[in-house]
């Protein structure tokens, strides 16, 4: 007659109460050290090697996989790493042909080079190869970093870094080693999506060079007007569920059309949103006003949510860096001396463009080459127009046009005339880090580069200028 089988819930629960203990034990300050060590390897272009035997080198492997996919943001690439691990076939066959304690510090020297990052997982810290390995990494300027166990053993000397999971259990300093590699993969990711650089979509030709330099105003530079959907949109959809046929459709629907025409056509005047407006009511049997009533009613709630940032600006308790995109000098400085000249061209009205400028001392970079929206050119795009005046009174080409923008149109007529349009992808309300939607939308409008605001200025200008 077999045995019963036991009921191991209480075992299990106190194994689990155990490691939970551990893991509040363990010391957070050095993951938050590895990682902003492994970042800054990311961001120089080095290789992170990760290594481990038996059991860890499963813990190895899966940073590996984690750095190349787990720390990809939008789409760019992760980490370049290397995994040696016991387990791999390149690493037993070159220990069928030289010792097993050499195999991992053969692979750094043939793959290895300075600034590269070398990551052990040892529950002992004194596996020959492993030490070895450290070694030499350390010899020719590599970065250490290791998970250990115990005392650290051997490893801990060498290492630039360390996590010493705070138990004697082999078992459970393999299963601390996976959970903080786990963590630190995981806040890896969360912190590179704020630190997004600069992306190249498609490099300017070999020998290019820049003479002028187009700017967008709203979102590209100032912050002031930061959250003018949230006005626009529901105001519009107002408008919308009025009519006959807006009231038999859902709000959703409703919402889904104005945001569609006001994404389209952010870039041009105003004015062509309130057109579009007045051609959605027409669509649904009501009776549209005259679009610069619609115009004028919108930059009435907008200017009373932002006349408190104005205000600020103007009396001098809000400092313009408080709404600028991150590094907005640094850039304009940097540009200007290269020899770049500068011009900025908004769909707002001119006479504010002028003012908000002004408060944000944006106008002693761009004078007199300021333009906003007028009435004689209503139906005119202001930017399509101070490009086409650009070309002409300087005598360019297309090629000689660079262009800063956060709107479809910008970046999209830039590209049309063979210049070179960087779409500048800012999350506004956060005013740091990418905003994954406007990247996707002004790839597809043709920008050779995205960044997410100005803070790299002079990588930036120095990638225009390749440097």
């Amino acid at each position: 007659m077999s045995a019963s089988i036991p009921d191991l819930t209480c075992d299990f629960r106190a194994y689990l109460d155990e490691i939970g203990a551990i893991l509040n034990r363990t010391n957070a300050a050095s993951l938050s050290a590895i990682a902003s060590a492994l970042i800054a390897a990311k961001e120089r272009g080095a290789t992170v090697f990760t290594a481990g035997n038996g059991g860890s080198s499963a813990t190895a492997s899966h940073m590996s996989n984690d750095l190349v996919k787990g720390c990809r943001v939008h789409g760019r690439e992760g980490f370049k790493t290397v995994c040696l691990s016991d387990s791999s076939a390149i690493l037993t066959c070159l220990a069928n042909d030289f010792s097993y304690e050499d195999a991992y510090e053969i692979y750094l020297k043939t793959l290895a080079k300075k600034g590269d990052v070398l990551v052990v997982f040892s529950g002992s810290g004194n596996s020959p190869n492993v030490v070895k390995a450290a070694e030499y990494a350390k010899s020719i300027g590599m970065v250490v970093i290791g998970f250990l166990g115990r005392d650290g053993g051997k490893m801990l000397p060498l290492c630039d870094y360390h996590l010493l999971a705070p138990t004697d259990c082999m078992e459970q300093i393999e299963d601390i080693h996976m959970v903080a590699e786990h963590a630190l993969a995981t806040m890896m990711h969360k912190t590179l999506a704020d630190r997004w650089g600069l992306e190249v979509v498609f490099p300017p030709a070999i020998g290019r060079k820049f003479s002028f330099a187009l700017f967008d105003f709203d979102g590209t530079l100032s912050l002031i007007r930061e959250g003018w959907q949230q006005i626009m949109i529901p105001y519009f959809c107002e408008e919308l569920a009025k009519t006959p046929g807006g009231q038999k459709e859902s709000p959703e629907e409703i919402n889904r059309v104005v945001t569609e025409f006001v994404d389209r056509l952010t870039g041009k005047q105003t004015i062509y949103q309130c057109i579009a407006l007045a051609d959605e009511i027409t669509k649904r049997g009501g009776t549209p006003e005259d679009p610069m009533v619609y115009k004028t009613e919108y930059l009435d709630r907008l200017m009373e949510k932002i006349k408190d940032r104005r205000e600020g600006l103007a009396n001098g308790t809000i400092q313009p860096e408080e709404l600028l995109v991150r590094g907005s000098y640094a850039l304009l400085d940097a540009l200007k001396e290269a020899g770049i000249a500068l011009y900025l061209a908004s769909g707002t009205d001119q006479p504010a463009v002028r003012e908000e400028a002004a408060l944000l001392g944006l106008d002693t970079y761009f004078g007199e080459h300021i333009y906003g929206a007028l009435d004689e050119h209503v139906t005119s795009c202001t930017k399509e127009l101070v490009i086409k005046r650009l070309m002409k009174e300087n005598g360019l080409s297309g090629e000689e046009l660079l262009s800063f923008g956060d709107g479809f149109v910008e970046i999209e007529l830039v590209a049309n005339i063979g210049g070179y349009p960087i779409a500048v992808a800012t999350d506004e309300a956060r005013k740091m880090g990418i905003d994954e939607w406007k990247r996707q939308r002004l790839i597809g409008a043709g920008a050779g580069a995205v960044i997410p605001d100005f803070e790299e200025a002079q990588k930036i200008v120095d990638f225009l200028l390749q440097k």
